[in-house]
């Protein structure tokens, strides 16, 4: 049976939002879910412009949610109605390919996220497969919960990866909303961690978040990090100078980007074997397994991001406010309840 989903959606690209409903149906695999919060982040404002290239209008914002199961499918068992789940930027896979045999089905070829292939958070349902809506911490608050579930996600799989020895040196670059996320995961596993940033009204908050200032713009305060870190996150979307920070890893250490600047990076291929074996990866989200352990590291550790929580009615004044990069902490909108 068919159920109408309103929703507030992007007409074209650059457009402004208006009111939007389109027909979904809850298939074998599928819960409806009735949305109780959901964030406007950097990236949805990059994907309503189009920056990547693959978004489709009309488009529904928002691919971090968090709700109350309404409705399963017949072949539902480990979700029943009543459930709290976080939903992600990844909706959906095939489950059959290889990627999805061996568990990292966020590389499936047939996956469906959020933008491209489904619509988004900008609603009151929506509908997605059951394995793509995680149980939450119950002793957890919902709003922030909300950033993890694609902000969270990605940093936490991507410093996981690393295989980082214990009290490791790390750094990250931008201290925006990955950049925070993922200085509070870094600390509570006990690394040592630097947070760099060309904003001086950002050392208050990276030091808050138990890591060292580095000023960026200061090419001398970079200099003295040389063969420093074992690891170097990236969370910019702006060019950066990568061979300046290929220099500070170690012989061994990795550089790890999460975001993607939308201008090509230039690299000096010597930097990565002169004295060295240095190597650069990028982390696309996460796996549905990365997720419940991020989950389980969150509760146990205390370490869900702070968030300002705006009506869902706000949804306009929020999307500006990000814009303007007015808020220093994911933003969060409450469906009233």
């Amino acid at each position: 049976m068919k159920i109408e989903i309103n929703a507030y959606a992007v007409p074209e690209k650059g457009a402004a939002l208006v009111p939007f409903s389109y027909q979904a149906e809850v298939g074998a695999h599928d819960v409806l879910v009735k949305l109780t919060h959901r964030s406007i982040t950097r990236g949805d404002l990059q994907m309503m412009k189009n920056d990547w290239g693959d978004a489709r209008f009309p488009l529904v914002p928002s691919h971090e949610m968090v709700g109350i199961v309404d409705r399963t499918g017949s072949r539902v068992t480990e979700l029943k109605p009543g459930d709290r789940v976080g939903v992600g930027y990844q909706v959906g896979a095939c489950f059959e390919c290889d990627f999805c045999r061996r568990g990292t089905e966020q590389f499936c070829s047939r996956q469906r996220v959020v933008g491209v292939h489904a619509y988004g958070g900008l609603a009151e349902h929506i509908v997605v497969d059951a394995r793509f809506a995680f149980p939450l911490p119950p002793q957890l608050a919902p709003a922030p919960l909300t950033p993890l579930m694609s902000s969270g996600l990605t940093v936490f799989a991507a410093i996981t990866y690393a295989q980082l020895p214990r009290d490791a040196r790390v750094a990250v670059l931008g201290i925006g909303g990955l950049g925070r996320v993922a200085l509070r995961f870094l600390r509570a596993m006990g690394h040592r961690v630097s947070g760099f940033s060309r904003s001086p009204e950002k050392r208050q908050t990276i030091g808050q978040l138990g890591a060292e200032y580095v000023d960026g713009a200061d090419s001398a305060a970079l200099a003295a990090y040389r063969n420093t870190f074992d690891l170097i996150l990236s969370t910019l979307n702006v060019p950066f100078d990568l061979n300046a920070y290929l220099g500070m890893l170690k012989p061994d250490g990795q550089l790890g980007l999460v975001a993607t600047p939308l201008q090509p990076l230039s690299l000096r291929a010597g930097v990565l074997y002169d004295y060295a074996r240095r190597r650069i990866y990028g982390n696309y989200v996460g796996s549905r397994a990365d997720m419940t352990g991020m989950l389980d590291f969150v509760a146990t550790h205390h370490v869900a991001p702070d968030v300002t929580v705006m009506p869902f009615s706000s949804m306009r004044e929020a999307i500006d406010r990000v814009r303007s990069n007015e808020v220093g902490t994911a933003l969060v909108l409450e469906s009233l309840r």
